[in-house]
């Protein structure tokens, strides 16, 4: 016997290295499957990224047949279906039909969200397809421009592509519910049930049971592209060779054992057989009365060692309890169930019993939320919603559905499934039990009921779509400020999935500026009983580009059938276009209020000056002052045309020269350099060019045949602008006097200097061949291009 346990322990320990290597290989094969899944998304990824960045968003929109084309040949390349969708995830092109074919709504819709709210490429899990097959997933691409998403480019994951990247090894790939992705060497069967592999931590070894009832050992590693999906590598549980080198001198130890064994058993078997074999007559006799309905024989009278009367007696109680167990089945049956099931914590089934029997599906086929494929199509939706509804609040369930029968025909009964939590003691929840029965009578067989039944289902898929659609944020929480419900829109307010936020407030899901704000005004409804209206939020957007955006919240009361309120509605409408609108209102009123006041005194003293100079000539006055007027207005409407964007130099001095120009005047333009001016310095140099033209037309170089102006300005590179005014072949000039410089000259030498800024120079000179006007000013240095020149 000591050899024996030295033997045993020296297996044990040689079994517990060898397993701790094989962990190791098991997590590493785990981690490098996750990586090559990474690499073959991130590739796609990156090649969906370069044909987005590659075409223009509005252009795309418009020339939907260029773009299909070029969709097309990225798909040929990549080898998988690209689709084209609108802010709205509505399909524009689909390479997978032919260009023409109208096109439906992407079904990747909580995916397709999420990216056009946070920016950034999102994976969807394994879609429903017709008939309830599977559809390989979608890695859907925000198309970006100017941080706006302006469409989504979609993408289909092929499973044979990522089951190529999983590797030689047994490995499967998850989704985020448990739905097989990709599979290599072995299927979903060859793994434990979905709530044990959820709940495996990462990078360690954990062991189950599959399907067939075989132990297997699996690790878990999570992806970086889509960290909701989880690789799973596995191997059976076999004895590692260390251990099997061990085998035979376990062998001889145990024959030794054996032999001893033997020995001993000779001597108590004359003690031993006769209570065991009465003890087994009874039991196969109570087997037997089972099977046929037959009374159960007592139990036989207690005989031999006391061991065996204590054996007889717990028989006999385990007796008792069966019969008891039988006789609550029975009565349970004669009540009209059909099926008793069993589901764990999650709300998974595990047991079901009576139900391939009712629908033919046997197990595993119903564990989990398998049992859900033999509801009729219309009622799986609002059966989910309710058997959900009562996970999360720990209620009683109770909901009646249609249920494919057994039979050829694939007819449909209606049945009741209801259901209790079951706890321990520490409260905490540890399975649900419950039973379906037959109500297929009391619902009644009338056409004109199941019509209205299908309108009423119809009317709730309507909501629901219109909920997951709508374009606010929708959510629903309890007395204790705990998420119930939230759609597809206020997700993306968070950047995290809707069912992330069940069960948790707003202050653990959403940022600081928007939890706070709407935690008050849930608090002061749920104290009132009255709702709260337009509660501004505002917060940081998630995604990579990081920027401010504001909402408008409302909460109202919601409450039972005896007007007790059992939770809040919350809408949250996104404002902050309108808040962006609203700024940029007040500050054009701002600047249109600075110019008006501008222009204003521009004209009084225009209008002072020129009564000034023209006396008792009211016609002067009145040219005068028009011609003034008018220029004063060229240079307003190009100032409008820019708004608070600097003018072009070159637009500048057409405008202050339109008139002249336009009549055909000799007035040669030759610029160089791109030269930018603000607002005051353009509608100077407009009145002052208003004021040299009349002056050459009236006394100077167009007044008569033969004369010309040139207008000439460049730029320095310290961005001191030089511009010149030269006329000649005018009659000859004379200087006026010092006490006959009129409004002109005014306007050039002080109004001109001072509105040009500081370090502004201008000279009005007069040799006799024409007059000369020479002004510099400073503007922001000009970006270089070629030399321009016009000439009219």
């Amino acid at each position: 016997m000591p050899s024996l346990l030295i033997v045993a322990g020296l297996g044990l320990e040689l079994r517990r290295q060898a397993q701790a290597v094989d962990d190791r290989k098991l997590v590493s094969a785990a981690s490098v499957a996750a990586l090559r899944v990474d690499a073959e998304i991130n590739g796609r990824r990156l090649a969906l990224q370069a044909f987005g960045n590659a075409i223009d968003g509005a252009r795309s929109l418009a020339d939907l047949p260029g773009t299909d084309a070029a969709a097309r040949r990225l798909a040929e390349a990549l080898g998988s279906p690209v689709g084209l969708l609108d802010r709205g995830l509505g399909l524009l092109v689909d390479t997978s039909h032919p260009f023409g074919t109208p096109l439906a709504s992407t079904p990747a819709v909580a995916a397709g969200l999420w990216a056009i709210e946070t920016g950034r490429a999102s994976v969807s899990d394994v879609l429903p397809g017709p008939g309830g097959a599977a559809v390989d997933p979608l890695l859907l691409l925000p198309v970006l421009r100017e941080g706006r998403t302006e469409t989504v480019l979609s993408l289909v994951l092929a499973s044979e592509r990522l089951a190529e990247a999983l590797g030689p090894g047994h490995a499967l790939l998850l989704d985020g519910r448990g739905r097989t992705v990709a599979a290599q060497r072995g299927s979903a069967a060859d793994l434990p049930e979905w709530p044990v592999i959820l709940t495996a931590p990462r990078a360690t070894v954990r062991e189950g049971t599959d399907a067939a009832g075989n132990n297997v050992r699996f690790a878990i590693a999570f992806l970086r592209e889509a960290p909701e999906w989880r690789v799973v590598a596995w191997e059976p549980a076999a004895v590692p060779a260390a251990v099997r080198r061990l085998v035979p001198w376990l062998c001889a130890a145990v024959f030794l054992a054996v032999a001893g064994a033997l020995l001993a058993m000779r001597w108590t078997r004359r003690v031993l057989a006769a209570p065991i074999a009465t003890l087994e007559d009874h039991a196969l006799e109570t087997a037997e009365a089972l099977r046929t309905d037959a009374p159960v024989p007592p139990p036989p009278p207690s005989a031999g060692p006391a061991e065996f009367a204590a054996l007889g007696a717990a028989l006999a109680e385990a007796q008792a309890a069966a019969q008891d167990r039988e006789r609550r089945l029975r009565a349970l049956a004669e009540a009209g169930a059909l099926v008793l099931w069993r589901a764990d914590a999650a709300g998974g089934w595990t047991e079901a019993a009576g139900w391939a029997g009712l629908t033919g599906q046997t197990p595993p086929g119903f564990r989990g939320d398998g049992w859900v494929e033999m509801l009729h199509p219309d009622d799986r939706a609002p059966t989910l919603a309710e058997w959900g509804r009562c996970l999360v609040a720990r209620s009683q369930i109770g909901v009646e559905f249609r249920l494919r029968n057994a039979d050829e025909a694939g007819s449909w009964r209606w049945v009741r499934a209801t259901g209790v939590p079951i706890a321990a003691e520490d409260g905490r929840l540890v399975e649900w039990v419950g039973a379906i029965h037959d109500v297929t009578d009391a619902r009644g067989a009338g056409a004109a009921h199941r019509v209205n039944e299908a309108q009423v289902r119809q009317t709730v898929a309507e909501l629901r779509a219109v909920y997951d659609t709508v374009p606010v944020g929708l959510a629903l929480v309890d007395a204790s400020l705990r998420f119930l419900n939230v759609n597809a829109r206020f997700a993306a307010i968070s950047g995290l999935p809707t069912e992330a936020h069940i069960g948790r407030s707003p202050h653990e899901v959403m940022p600081d500026g928007l939890a706070g704000p709407l935690e008050a005004a849930q608090r002061e409804v749920l104290a009132t009983g009255r709702p709260v209206l337009d509660v501004t939020c505002a917060g940081q957007a998630p995604g990579a580009v990081q920027h401010l955006r504001h909402w408008l919240a409302s909460c109202h009361p919601v409450k039972d059938a005896e007007g007790a309120i059992t939770g809040v509605s919350a809408v949250m409408q996104d404002v902050t276009e309108r808040v962006r609108a609203e700024r940029s209102r007040e500050l054009l009123v701002t600047e249109l209020n600075h110019r008006v006041k501008n222009t204003l005194a521009r004209v009084q003293s225009i209008a002072a000056q020129s009564l000034r100079r023209a006396g008792n000539n009211s016609v002067g006055f009145g040219r005068d002052f028009v011609g003034r007027l008018q220029a004063l207005t060229r240079g307003h409407d190009l100032l409008a045309e820019y708004g608070k964007d600097p003018v072009d130099l070159a637009r500048v001095v057409r405008a202050g020269l339109a008139p002249w120009l336009e009549g055909g005047r000799p007035i040669r333009l030759v610029g160089s350099g791109r030269i930018q001016v603000d607002a005051a310095q353009a509608q100077a140099l407009v009145l002052a060019l208003h004021e040299l033209v009349t002056n050459a037309t009236k006394f100077g170089a167009l007044s008569r045949a033969g004369g010309e102006v040139d207008v000439n300005w460049s730029v320095g590179e310290d961005g001191v602008v030089a511009f010149e005014w030269r006329e000649r072949g005018g009659p000859p000039v004379v200087p006026p006097p010092a006490e006959r410089r009129g409004f002109g000259l005014r306007v050039l030498e002080r109004g001109l200097t001072h509105d040009l800024g500081p370090g502004a120079e201008v000279s009005v000179l007069f040799p006799e061949d024409g007059v000369r006007a020479v002004i510099r000013f400073r503007v922001g240095l000009p970006a270089p291009v070629e030399e321009t020149a016009a000439t009219s």
